[in-house]
């Protein structure tokens, strides 16, 4: 019998000072290059940065490399979802949905869910539920800044 791994489901909102059409385009790829500091990926299909379903995508992170696929990409729905794996540690589905939130703001509604693949995968599955609430305070800083000052939040 395989061991139990972890499985988590977070969600929250990160409130923003653009409209929905200009900040739907923060939540892909590219898009995150703006406001996350570090973010830097590498495109696998296609070979050039694109953007929508199926685009395959892959981003260092502090255990290896993770492959993202982009699953949905509905700009007049403002949804967008991604599946990323990071092997033998975890695998994530991401969902946000961007929505008006009055006279030229919007809301990005984010919802992960997450599942263990290793032990090493439960601690970090653990700690990333547990600070999910300071995850979601940090994307709205750095997209804060970004509309500000047009730079990435440093991931101090």
């Amino acid at each position: 019998m395989a061991d139990r791994r972890i499985h988590i489901e977070r969600a929250g909102v990160v409130r923003m000072a653009l409209s929905a059409a200009d900040a739907f385009p923060l939540f892909n790829a590219e898009g995150e290059r703006r406001w996350v500091a570090g973010w830097d990926p590498r495109y696998v299909h296609p070979a050039e940065p694109g953007v929508g379903e199926g685009a395959v995508f892959q981003t260092r992170k502090g255990v290896g490399t993770a492959t993202w696929v982009q699953t949905r990409h509905d700009p007049h729905s403002g949804l967008a979802s991604f599946v990323y794996v990071l092997p033998d540690h975890h695998v994530a589905m991401v969902d946000v949905c961007v929505t008006p939130d009055g006279d030229g703001r919007s809301r990005a509604s984010v919802r992960y869910r997450m599942t263990s693949l290793s032990s090493d995968g439960d601690d970090f599955v653990r700690e990333f539920a547990d600070g999910f609430d300071d995850f979601m305070v940090h994307w709205e800083e750095a997209i804060q800044r970004h509309i500000v000052e047009g730079a990435p939040l440093s991931a101090g």
